[in-house]
């Protein structure tokens, strides 16, 4: 090849060559905020989040840019995008176009494989996991199958263990169960894309935070409809009563932080805002319940003081978003990372961290009655992992349905 040829070579590869507006590095260490739904390389983690990896880099500048002026409207996307500057905007558009628009693949992680069915050993109370994608909810140890709504996301036990619920976001209901036998009592209408579901200690009634119309829906148990609408702040997520039954705590998704409810008044009287984190997405309580474990909706837990109102300390834990819980015993604070293979376990007196493997998209996790048992719901294996948690070690998986999404578990709301 002579010297001509060779020239007109390079300048044909260099041309050929995409030129980003943004920069790709920068993009990528942005790109975790965006690894709760759309995936760490870019494929979204269920069919509702798109695939942005090989999306033409113009379209998603311009995208982000309509969710940041309001143009577009959705409540994750606007808490996602409000601190983005347009720089940041560019260079994750420029990353995520740089990405090949191949198929995801599941990581391999340490621990048993799938070993069977469930046992009373392991799930000494009955336990209740929504299925997203089949719109199902699954009992354990029977591991009997209920046929719900389409979505079936969050879900609740009543403390008397005789009713179940689970909210439909697709569909703006609430599906009612009977625990002993699966039959669905009731699909109760409520607010704009309902995400979670709490039943008030004494079983009267359930808050189910509606993110689309920013309020909370009050359902009566016995007549089984809505009685109250409680306006709250922006993308309300989940709430938690205290144990007295007369305040509970929402997690504001939008942004604003933890809003206060007056039970009794069915009135928000305060947010309480919660700095370093982004989302608030899911929350629970100290034992004494003087303290908040905040999950966000990128990879951190702040810890509050609920007295003060102070954020005590922000914690990385793994990306995207995911379940937290205190352990019944007070001690451990478990939280999952659905865009991760592990969880966090936070210990609630050092807030020291230990990171267990535990399967591809870890979301939903709660802790049997006597702590001892930790469930996790793996979204990407279809799968639940049960860890010891006196070994700290997953210690046995179990095959369910199609991404397994919460956990409820009678004795632990």
């Amino acid at each position: 090849m002579n010297r001509t040829i060779l020239i007109y070579s390079l300048i044909f590869i260099v041309m050929s060559m995409p030129i980003y507006a943004g920069n790709i590095a920068k993009g990528k260490e942005k790109s975790a905020v965006c690894a709760g739904c759309h995936g760490a390389n870019g494929i979204g983690l269920s069919q509702e989040f798109p695939n942005l990896a090989g999306q033409k880099e113009a379209y998603i500048l311009k995208q982000l840019k309509a969710f940041k002026s309001g143009v577009r409207k959705d409540q994750t996307m606007t808490t996602m995008v409000v601190a983005l500057e347009n720089k940041d905007m560019e260079n994750l558009a420029a990353y995520f176009s740089s990405l090949k628009p191949m198929p995801d693949k599941t990581v391999k992680t340490n621990g048993p494989k799938v070993m069977g069915k469930a046992t009373a050993n392991e799930f000494p109370e009955t336990t209740y996991i929504s299925m997203k994608k089949d719109g199902t909810i699954q009992n354990f140890p029977q591991q009997q199958t209920w046929v719900g709504g389409p979505n079936m996301l969050y879900n609740a036990i009543t403390p008397d263990g005789k009713m179940v619920l689970s909210t439909s976001p697709s569909t703006n209901t609430v599906y009612a169960f009977d625990a002993n036998n699966g039959k669905q009592l009731a699909v109760i209408k409520v607010g704009k894309a309902p995400k979670g579901v709490k039943v008030s200690p004494d079983g009267k009634t359930a808050y189910i935070s509606n993110q689309g119309s920013s309020n909370i829906s009050v359902v009566d148990l016995k007549q089984l409809e809505v009685v109250y609408t409680i306006k709250v702040a922006d993308g309300p997520h989940n709430a938690r009563f205290t144990k007295d039954g007369y305040l509970a705590y929402v997690t504001l998704q939008g942004g604003a932080g933890i809003g206060v409810i007056d039970v009794a008044n069915h009135k928000m009287t305060k947010v309480i805002p919660v700095a370093g984190i982004t989302g608030p997405h899911n929350i629970d309580l100290s034992s004494d319940e003087k303290t908040a474990f905040v999950r966000d909706f990128v990879h951190h837990v702040a810890v509050v003081d609920l007295t003060s109102g102070k954020v005590k300390k922000v914690i990385t834990v793994g990306n995207g978003h995911g379940g937290i819980d205190v352990t019944p015993d007070g001690r451990y604070a478990a939280t999952a990372a659905i865009g991760d293979t592990f969880i966090s376990i936070i210990d609630t007196k050092t807030l020291g961290v230990k990171n267990i493997e535990v399967g591809n998209g870890p979301h939903g996790i709660r802790a049997s009655k006597d702590s001892r048992w930790l469930y996790v719901t793996l979204t990407k294996d279809n799968a639940i992992a049960v860890i010891n948690m006196q070994t700290m070690h997953v210690e046995k998986k179990i095959q369910v349905g199609a991404f397994p999404f919460w956990v409820a578990v009678q004795g632990n709301p």
